[in-house]
């Protein structure tokens, strides 16, 4: 069956998982070792696509198991990307890190552009088996490195974190970063516009353009090369123009390829298209890759990326899923058309969420110094902590100071707070009360270490508006533990 319904499903299956246990994943990044993790992830999807590779070869495969091999390799990407992607902070300085993910989506399309056009050869020379085995084949290269790569170990001070209180801390931090909500809604808006392009490609290759898996093959390598050209010129681009306008550059691009798609229908013309689409898309990627990775501080990195890529991934899925009913009942080619429309109109959320905001925001840790606690038993750490703040504020900075507490109460919750609060003293004019319940003393303990420089900037914004002389103080509680049960009461 090779309705563009089916075929532009395969894009969904291999997104699926990211979508399912894309937050896990990078919560799992958070907590063990990335090489390691690196490590069962790469020999994971190399035994899955050398399964593939044996159902083809005895003639046992069918579009659901293809369907299933292809969801079992994402699932195995989804714990891999996020911990990759965390990586690169390590390897390279801040100022060469937007070069290094450009160079990164770079290295990926150089294989999207030999890959393709090669393994149409192959399945036209031996069949799809040899293609699987070759890609499991190219999994042992991956896992011989990681072996060999002696990293770091990172000292961990303070209690380590559990993995179901690692998860929600990733989604608070998420909930409360409104950057990174940017990247995320962005990220998933342009995977939905966009889907049409690599979901539906196979479609117009064979329906459109009378081309077989050769020729298919020919339009991804279209699409990787002029990734690659991006690659060489996107860091000059960068000097000119802003993220945003960098973004913008590349939506226009890409929807200019899928109208051209739309229109043209020559084999010639149609690696052209595809080579532009290429250019666009490396444009908009790595700006969204670069864009996730500088609005995240270093503890929450593989989390914060995790939410990044299941956006992208959500986006593609359902895009792939949609636009491929639509091409059911309007064509492929109406399809990209309309697909076209879509990325354009995907840069009015410029006006709400801009990439530009994030190079103010100053992520290097600034931690505070722990809280003594001394009356606190490592039976009771694991209990649930609350924390006030009085401030003495002068009278004519109230609105002021609230507005600035407000923000405050941002970072709170977005470095471990479960609930804030903000109370006038009833006795005491001008006096406010600020409140934060955390799910344990160990949890307060690590939102001292989670503080950045900027979450410090916005601290220190109240001092302005407080009385001479005074300064915020803090009390401590954490919940005792229960009373012991009587057999008989009194």
């Amino acid at each position: 069956e090779a309705s563009p319904a089916v075929v532009a499903l395969v894009q969904t299956a291999a997104n699926l998982p990211v979508v399912f246990v894309g937050i896990a994943a990078g919560a799992v990044a958070d907590l063990v070792d990335r090489r390691l993790l690196l490590l069962v992830t790469q020999t994971c999807m190399l035994v899955a696509a050398a399964g593939l590779a044996a159902v083809t070869l005895l003639g046992l495969i069918t579009p659901g198991m293809l369907l299933g091999f292809t969801f079992v390799l994402g699932l195995g990407a989804t714990f891999n990307y996020p911990a990759y992607q965390a990586l690169q902070p390590e390897l390279v300085p801040k100022e060469e890190l937007k070069q290094a993910v450009t160079l990164g989506a770079a290295n990926l399309n150089l294989g999207r552009a030999v890959g393709p056009a090669a393994g149409g050869l192959l399945i036209a020379a031996a069949g799809a088996w040899l293609v699987f085995a070759l890609n499991a084949l190219s999994f042992v290269g991956g896992v011989v490195v990681l072996w060999r790569w002696k990293r770091p170990v990172e000292e961990v001070d303070g209690p380590p974190e559990r993995f179901a209180g690692a998860v929600r801390a990733g989604v608070r931090y998420a909930l409360f970063s409104r950057v990174l909500q940017g990247v995320v809604a962005r990220s998933f808006v342009f995977g939905v516009a966009s889907a049409a392009l690599m979901s539906l490609l196979p479609v117009y290759a064979a329906r459109e353009l009378g081309l077989g898996s050769g020729g298919l093959g020919m339009l991804y390598a279209g699409i990787g090369g002029g990734a690659v050209v991006t690659a060489a010129v996107i860091s000059r681009v960068r000097e000119h123009l802003s993220d945003d306008r960098v973004f913008a550059l590349g939506s226009v691009i890409v929807a200019a390829a899928l109208v051209a798609l739309a229109l043209l229908r020559s084999p010639l013309a149609g690696f052209a298209a595809s080579f532009l689409a290429g250019i666009g898309w490396l444009f908009c990627l790595s700006t969204l890759n670069v864009a996730s990775q500088e609005a995240l501080p270093g503890w929450v990195r593989a989390r914060g990326l995790a939410f990044y890529l299941t956006a992208i991934a959500a986006g593609i899925a359902v895009g792939s899923a949609a636009w491929g009913k639509l091409a059911n009942v309007v064509g492929t080619p109406a399809t990209f058309a309309w697909s076209a429309v879509a990325v354009v109109v995907t840069l009015a959320l410029t006006r709400v969420w801009r990439f530009d905001a994030i190079a103010r925001l100053d992520l290097s840790p600034a931690p505070l110094a722990h809280t003594e606690g001394s009356l606190v038993e490592d039976e009771d750490a694991a209990n649930p902590a609350l924390v006030l703040v009085g401030y003495d504020v002068r009278p004519e900075c109230e609105d002021e100071f609230l507005r600035a507490l407000r923000e405050v109460g941002r970072v709170r919750r977005r470095t471990g707070a479960v609930t804030w609060s903000a109370y006038r003293d009833a006795d005491q004019p001008h006096r406010f009360m600020e409140s934060f319940v955390l799910p344990s003393w160990d949890e307060h303990l690590r939102q001292h270490r989670r503080r950045t420089v900027s979450d410090a900037e916005v601290q220190a914004e109240l001092r302005q508006y407080l009385r001479q002389g005074t300064e915020p103080e803090a009390w401590h509680y954490v919940r005792p533990p229960r009373p012991s049960l009587r057999l008989w009461p009194r």
